[in-house]
């Protein structure tokens, strides 16, 4: 039952797209095998705590290791204390004996931890540091048996109104769990008899030091923060991520509160030994937290007075909460009324055996129903999170990624915000400047000399639909062949706007309407503006064929009205992008429109047609050339991200550096290097790429006279260059990218991933397993070898 509240808390729900829930799921596994050399002593027991340690930091996320082991270090202390506190040498023991278990598993995963720590050297770090207030708000304690009550997140039906989004915050155990949590506190003297000794002081002690760290802060919270060896752990991290190992100490509350309920006969002799007025006890940690919860809700409703009403409207808001908080309450009282029963069934005396049948049937379906109320309640839960679609359709390959994969080729592709999400390029294998990772510096510096390219999170790199973006030198110099936008973002070009005497026109649904383009020559969007009442179907659309006056058709498009991203509203400008860019100048066109709604379109005319905008094409480096799905422009400029530098710069201050960058006078035969190296001699050259891989590049150069291969990716650390099989170095170029000293003649330069300290740390690593192992057997061969050494003599 303890697993079930754990697996189905908010941390593991809320997190299972990312490394933390792996992480996480091993947090019971290192205080079973804490717990198991603890109460054994052997040296296998103390080589298997290493186990769940290598995993948790193989899962890759460290700040959830870290909670856990400190917690865990803190219940072995406790544990040890509790148990050979009159001896010394056990204690040595048993802390040796968990240290080296601790030891053991950083060990077995050195080969992974050692190049880490070299690269994290290397990566941009900004934004980690935390203070005593960033913390998770009391108020969303409500989460735990209210998960949605600030809103689910979904913008079809309502939005987040919680200070920080739903990932961080939410807090879910479950109404079921939370109750059965409070009796394993309220009652102690049963609790301790069911537990090894000093387990439930350190698990209830250490729930509460773990909720005021997370929802009050303040200072407990500094404390840490300053303390040295913590800080690393508690001031470059959020605290809101240590609701890991929150909620895996109110599970194991949980747990021992239903041992309490559905073994009480066995706890009678020790509960028979407490307090006469031990009532006081439980009766004071049920009005706490009812407190605690009153205040909660209270915040909550001036919440949903205030920031909800106004994201969601106030009746809306209202009624979301009010759902939410009564099918908590549903269960919570569901299972305190089992809680009721299960207590009553051991207290009532039956002489009859007819009221002991009663009695013993309510007492097993009070039993199984809690479980039962806690598994219906998580599973609703759970639910509204994990995708329910086929796996299949996780990744689906639209037009846009159809479009990149046969025309990118080596080359890479630039986003804004809307037009892909960042990070599924790896799905697709298609290159790409937008992204989520750790980021060289070097690198980072550069994305930040494209407009609008401050990189404000140390993992993200994203950019907004503006002009001076897309057609950023950096871009080029990266080797952006293509830059993607939602057929939402604001067409790039020169826009002729609509003339309108004040009339309007109705689109009929089905019928369609031609009317000539104010503009001639390349065109990029066609646009009109709504008026009046809106139709609210998610199917509308608005579809333009653009014709020249021959009457040949030279673009389509067909734009959905109401999308996630933007609805069409009335009075703003609504315009469907059109692939019509390679039109020769002085080019009369036309645009037939057709709208197709369950209701005519209202829209601003002129001389009783259609008011059209247009939006046309112009010399800004970009031709649109695909229109489906998104919006994607060519970048006629970007130089290719394999390339041949003829000649060379050296620029050794980063700002002159990153001011020739952004200039745009880098030619695609150029390079700028950051450190002195040998002149470029200025002869032509081919380039044949042999291998582009995610970890080896290769390329067959064929050069006039000595010169640069620049490779336009961020591997300034961790890689290296061979020409000819020769050690060559590789030299940072262009601020953020590399390139090779290649001679005259025909040569193979390769680049290779070469991660620093790998190879010790493979050693660490094998030695490591090597000890554990020689531990394990030397403890089952040497009391052997005793015995059969002392066998002659007796």
């Amino acid at each position: 039952l303890g697993g079930l509240a754990y697996a189905g808390s908010g941390f593991m729900v809320m997190w299972v797209d990312f490394p933390q829930t792996r992480t996480g799921a091993f947090v019971p596994a290192l205080f079973w095998t804490v717990e198991r050399f603890l109460q054994s002593r052997r040296v296998r027991d103390a080589a298997l705590i290493a186990v769940p340690v290598a995993a948790m930091l193989l899962g890759g996320f460290p700040s959830v290791t870290g909670y856990a082991v400190l917690t865990a270090g803190c219940y072995a202390v406790t544990r040890l204390i509790a148990l050979h506190r009159r001896e010394p040498r056990r204690m040595i023991w048993g802390a040796g004996g968990c240290l080296g278990g601790l030891v053991g598993g950083v060990g077995l995963v050195a080969f992974e931890l050692l190049p880490f720590q070299s690269f994290m050297k290397t990566w941009l770090i900004i934004d980690r540091s935390q203070t005593s207030v960033d913390h998770l708000q009391p108020t969303t304690l409500l989460t735990m048996i209210a998960p949605w009550a600030f809103g689910t997140g979904d913008p079809n039906h309502d939005a987040w109104f919680a200070a920080s989004n739903e990932v961080e915050t939410i807090a879910y155990l479950g109404a079921a769990a939370l109750v059965l949590a409070v009796v394993a506190i309220a009652l102690p003297w049963r609790a301790k008899a069911l537990l090894p000794r000093s387990v439930w002081t350190f698990t209830a002690a250490g729930t509460a030091a773990w909720l005021v760290l997370n929802y009050v802060g303040s200072v407990p919270l500094a404390v840490l923060q300053d303390t040295p060896v913590l800080r690393v752990l508690f001031g470059q991290n959020y605290i809101g991520r240590s609701r890991s190992i929150l909620a895996f100490l109110l599970a194991v509350l949980v747990a021992t509160g239903y041992d309490v309920l559905v073994r009480r006969r066995e706890t009678d002799a020790a509960a028979a030994t407490a307090h006469r007025r031990r009532w006081i006890w439980p009766a004071a940690v049920v009005a706490a937290v009812l407190a605690v919860f009153a205040a909660a809700f209270a915040h909550a409703v001036h919440l949903v007075h205030g920031t909800a009403a106004k994201q969601l409207g106030p009746g809306v808001a209202m009624s979301l909460f009010k759902h939410q908080i009564a099918y908590a309450a549903g269960f919570t009282l569901a299972a305190a009324a089992c809680v009721a029963v299960l207590w009553l069934a051991h207290s009532r005396r039956r002489p009859a055996l007819d009221q002991a049948r009663v009695w013993d049937t309510a007492r097993f379906a009070a039993a199984a129903a809690l479980p039962l109320l806690l598994a219906w309640q998580s599973s609703a839960f759970a639910s509204e999170f994990f995708p329910r679609s086929p796996s299949n359709t996780f990744y689906p390959v639209t037009d846009t990624q159809s479009f990149l994969a046969a025309n990118l080729g080596e080359q890479r592709y630039a986003s804004t915000s809307t037009g892909m999400v960042f990070g599924t390029n790896s799905a697709y294998q298609l290159r790409a400047v937008n992204g989520h990772n750790f980021i060289n510096q070097n690198f980072a510096t550069m994305i930040d000399g494209i407009h609008d390219g401050q990189i404000i999170h140390s993992t993200y790199i994203d950019f907004l639909q503006f002009s001076a973006t897309a057609t950023s030198p950096i871009l080029d110099q990266l080797g952006t062949k293509y830059w993607v936008t939602a057929l939402s973002d604001p067409v790039l070009g020169r826009y002729a706007f609509a003339k309108t005497d004040g009339s309007t026109v109705q689109l009929q649904p089905g019928r369609s309407v031609t009317v000539d383009l104010p503009i001639t020559g390349p065109l990029r969007a066609v646009g009109v503006t709504p008026v009046g009442d809106i139709t609210k179907s998610t199917s509308d659309s608005l579809s333009v064929v653009v014709h020249n006056l021959s009457g040949a058709t030279v673009a389509s498009t067909d734009r959905l009205a109401n999308t996630l991203a933007v609805k069409m509203a009335s009075g703003s400008l609504f315009d469907v992008p059109v692939a019509a860019d390679t039109q020769p100048g002085g080019t009369g066109l036309t645009a037939t429109l057709t709208w197709h709604g369950s209701a005519p379109l209202t829209v601003q005319a002129d001389a009783g047609a259609p008011a059209i905008t247009a939006v046309g094409g112009w010399n800004d480096g970009l031709r649109l050339v695909h229109v489906g799905s998104s919006a994607i422009y060519q970048r006629l400029h970007a130089q290719p991200r394999i390339r041949w530098a003829s000649q060379s710069t050296v620029v050794t201050d980063q700002k002159q550096r990153m001011a020739l960058l952004e200039s745009g006078k880098v030619g695609a035969n150029q390079v700028v290097l950051s450190a002195d190296g040998p002149a470029a001699g200025g002869g032509s050259a081919s380039v044949g790429i042999d291998t582009d891989g995610n970890d080896e590049v290769s390329a067959t150069v064929d050069a006039k006279s000595a010169g640069y291969l620049v490779v336009a990716d961020a591997d300034q650390a961790g890689w290296s260059a061979s020409v000819d099989g020769h050690s060559a170095p590789l030299r940072a170029a262009d601020q953020g990218v590399v390139a090779v000293q290649v001679p005259a003649g025909r040569h193979v330069v390769k680049l290779s991933f070469d991660p620093p300290r790998f190879t010790l740390g493979l050693a660490l690593s094998a030695l490591s397993a090597a000890g554990l192992i020689a531990a394990v057997v030397g403890e089952w061969w040497w009391p052997r070898r005793r015995r059969r050494t002392a066998a002659p003599e007796a």
